[in-house]
């Protein structure tokens, strides 16, 4: 089982389909958008610039709705929230020790504020607001506008890489609803809207003073994967931004070639510092299984609580049959298992990340993973498997986390529709460590000051 997607994305708040009051949208702030005869003469120079929440603060509650529901409604959905994390959601311990968020105390909050909550606006921002406590532990967010983009990406993964229909198939099939595909369409056109009478707003403004140079500013181009020599003959450097799979078949024209150059150099340093994350596939094809001279193999545990929506995604009933899953009573003692934790968990799982030699070896020498907080997800896995398996030596600082597990689940609302992700699975190291909550500690730390590559550098001159 992988993290296919990549999934360290942030939240799309911009929101473009009719809704109710979009046709008063205009009206309403027709005075805030079309100056004065009198202030035409001048240029515009004393309107002053607007915000999204300008406009919707001089809103009534009919006109900031768009899903038409009521406010028992509201409740409802919040209320299965709240129910179906109890249910699914691992980390309530983890959240508590990590960022100090007692997620049970803050239900009570924030639903004594939607049982007054009279639109469609404030109830999605409470929703987001309240999910944002858990501060992502365990990759937990609620979705904006990026739904589309996900179900689309999720389409496209299939008919790229065949062989993950079987897994992603659950996920589709939760997504692709009737409900959700109305109610994200309409949320899309009301934002949208929304953010073009600002910006025609602002657009009349006066830009006398500002700098011209920073209205003409060209657009950086990002390159994921970068090379270089910073020894000839003997090391070798690479950065990987992230481990996206849409970028699996370009990135791969440029690694390969580079691996196979480096025959007789000394050392080869891999920078993923500033990688958030991405496909499980993409560092395994792209990283270990070139760079290997042998088959690596790393031993974990996926624990899971017993909720419907991750019997769903998991795939529980069929696994228990097969021998897959089996009962949480039947897991090996584990030294460093967090006991509370493992309290409200019900199944489990062995896996075994294994990787192998792709193709002859070109590049014989030392490997070098640098690493930091920044890495989670699927670049958190590539840090976990490298310092387990012994194929690479980790410089930099501790990181981020959750990198043992699947794609994340989603809950869907009743009668919203909005989608909230989670990881349904409670990783965890051979010896029990949660994989969210400790991550990886590198073999050698940066000292004061020093960067992951100085350090690195550092190493391999004391070594020589």
């Amino acid at each position: 089982m992988e993290r296919i997607l990549a999934l360290c994305v942030a939240l799309i708040f911009v929101l473009t389909v009719s809704s109710p009051g979009q046709e008063n949208l205009t009206k309403t702030f027709q005075n805030n958008l079309t100056p004065a005869p009198a202030q035409k003469a001048n240029s515009w120079q004393n309107i002053e610039p607007i915000t999204m929440d300008d406009l919707l603060k001089k809103m009534s509650d009919k006109d900031k709705c768009w899903m038409d529901l009521t406010p028992r409604q509201y409740l409802q959905d919040f209320d299965v929230l709240y129910k179906e994390m109890t249910d699914n959601y691992p980390y309530f311990g983890v959240a508590q020790r990590k960022n100090n968020v007692n997620i049970e105390e803050q239900y009570k909050v924030y639903r004594k504020q939607i049982e007054t909550c009279n639109n469609d606006d404030d109830f999605w921002k409470l929703v987001r607001s309240f999910v944002a406590e858990m501060k992502y532990t365990g990759h937990i967010q609620a979705w904006g506008y990026r739904y589309f983009s996900e179900l689309e990406g999720l389409k496209t993964t299939i008919q790229e890489f065949p062989q993950y229909a079987e897994d992603l198939a659950p996920y589709i099939k939760k997504l692709d609803n009737p409900v959700s595909q109305k109610n994200y369409r309409a949320m899309e056109n009301f934002y949208t809207k929304l953010q073009n009478s600002v910006d025609e707003h602002n657009s009349h403004i006066d830009k006398s003073n500002v700098d011209d140079a920073d209205d003409e500013k060209e657009t950086e181009t990002f390159d994921n994967v970068t090379t270089n020599i910073l020894q000839d003959g003997k090391i070798a450097y690479v950065k990987i931004g992230m481990f996206d799979m849409d970028l699996f078949n370009k990135d791969k024209e440029i690694l390969l070639p580079f691996y196979k150059s480096l025959s007789g150099y000394d050392h080869l340093i891999i920078d993923i510092t500033d990688n958030p994350g991405g496909g499980m596939d993409y560092f395994n094809q792209l990283v270990a299984a070139p760079l290997s001279d042998r088959t690596y193999s790393v031993s974990t545990f996926l624990l899971a609580k017993g909720g419907e929506n991750n019997k769903h995604f998991l795939r529980i009933p069929e696994g228990l049959k097969a021998g897959k899953w089996k009962s949480i009573s039947e897991l090996p003692l584990l030294s460093n298992i967090n006991h509370e934790d493992l309290a409200g968990l019900d199944y489990f799982m062995q896996e075994n990340y294994t990787v192998k030699p792709s193709s002859k070896k070109s590049f014989q020498g030392r490997i070098w993973l640098l690493v930091s907080e920044n890495n989670y997800s699927s670049s958190e896995y590539a840090a976990m498997f490298s310092k387990q398996s012994g194929f690479a030596t980790l410089v930099g600082e501790k990181t981020g986390g959750d990198g043992i597990g699947v794609d994340p689940a989603y809950i869907i609302l009743p009668n919203s529709g909005l989608v909230v992700q989670y990881s349904s699975i409670y990783g965890v190291t051979a010896d029990g460590k949660n994989s969210e909550e400790y991550g990886t500690e590198p073999d050698y730390y940066v000292k004061n000051g020093e960067t992951a590559l100085e350090a690195c550098l550092r190493l391999i001159k004391s070594n020589s």
